[in-house]
């Protein structure tokens, strides 16, 4: 996709999945006020979010949910490299590791994109309670 194309997708907030990949699915990320409701997000499985790990296209697991980060690394206080580690991957441990303050985690609902199968839950199983303690909503 050409990058004019691209830029006037990412400005409509229209953001082709898989940018670079070989795919043709197409996720409109909402804005702050049309954020959807966390049962009406959509599955993606670790393995597509495996497929998003380059600078030019982002995403990361935390808490079971899938984040499209890709605009945020280099706004990232951490630096882009702190995410890139874990880029196509579960980066739990790491963010929660360093203390995130509650406007990070409010911000984190900006990019979020969907949600992995249950299956594939680690952290909202509703069986494991000390896992559970302190996930973000």
């Amino acid at each position: 996709m050409s990058s004019a194309l691209t830029n006037l997708l990412q400005s409509l907030r229209i953001v082709p999945l898989g940018h670079g990949k070989a795919s043709s699915q197409v996720v409109v990320v909402p804005s702050k006020k049309e954020r959807p409701k966390m049962e009406d997000l959509p599955e993606i499985t670790l393995e597509e979010v495996a497929q998003h790990d380059s600078f030019d296209d982002c995403w990361v697991v935390i808490y079971d949910r899938v984040y499209d980060v890709t605009h945020f690394l280099r706004d990232h206080p951490g630096g882009d490299d702190v995410i890139m580690d874990h880029a196509g991957r579960d980066a739990t441990i790491a963010f929660h590791g360093t203390g995130h303050s509650g406007d990070a985690v409010e911000l984190m609902k900006d990019f979020l994109i969907g949600q992995l199968p249950t299956k594939q839950h680690i952290f909202r199983t509703g069986k494991n309670k000390v896992l559970s303690l302190g996930i973000p909503e």
